[in-house]
């Protein structure tokens, strides 16, 4: 059955806000941090062989068997929205290396982290006192992950108070509830090697207030 005109309009105009809420990811109001890593900024740390600030990306790539943090230690934030592009450039066992956002981090060794995996799963862990504890959300398999090497992923994180809401590639994901630390905490990138060492780009860390 043919629409009226009316309500042909009616759906366009639904069509157009629904594609429109998936591009305000991390659009609030007010933009906290918008790191498009044209320079070496120095509240990223030192550059090493492990982490370097190039070419408008964070390239780490973690000692084999081994995680690297790096933590912008700079801005604090509390409630905000943390949308960062993650890309594996060079991965040797899929399910032995990751990539992603650090976050509620109170220095190295006391932060959570969300990470995804090119075979197409990702994760919530979280760190104590430097060792790994039960992760809040453990590996979990979703087909929103473009899968492979040299496939862009933009992950998204959306603090409010104790929930945590997880986007991947402008879709929703995960929902779920942890224990945050204070009222303000660090953010970072995060990468981890398996047997060989892996490297993983950054691009576009953007950090806003809450719609």
């Amino acid at each position: 059955m043919r629409q009226s005109p009316s309500a042909a309009l009616i759906a366009l105009l639904l069509l157009f806000l629904a594609g429109s809420g998936e591009s305000r990811a991390c659009d609030g109001d007010t933009v906290l941090l918008n790191d498009d890593f044209s320079f070496a900024d120095a509240s990223w740390g030192q550059q090493s062989s492990g982490f370097a600030i190039k070419d408008g990306a964070a390239i780490i790539r973690p000692e084999p068997g081994h995680g690297y943090k790096a933590l912008d230690n700079a801005f604090l934030f509390a409630d905000a929205d943390i949308c960062v592009s993650v890309t594996a450039l060079e991965v040797g066992k899929p399910e032995e290396s990751a990539g992603g956002l650090i976050f509620w981090a109170q220095d190295y060794r006391n932060a959570f982290f969300l990470t995804l995996a090119t075979n197409g799963y990702f994760k919530i862990g979280r760190m104590v006192n430097g060792s790994w504890v039960n992760p809040p959300l453990d590996w979990t398999q979703s087909d929103l992950i473009a899968q492979g090497a040299m496939r862009p992923n933009r992950l998204r994180l959306t603090i409010a108070g104790q929930t945590l809401a997880v986007g991947i590639n402008d879709k929703p994901a995960a929902r779920l509830r942890a224990q945050s630390p204070g009222p303000a905490s660090l953010i970072g990138l995060y990468a981890e090697s398996g047997e060989t060492t892996d490297s993983w780009k950054f691009n576009d860390l953007r950090v806003t207030t809450l719609k």
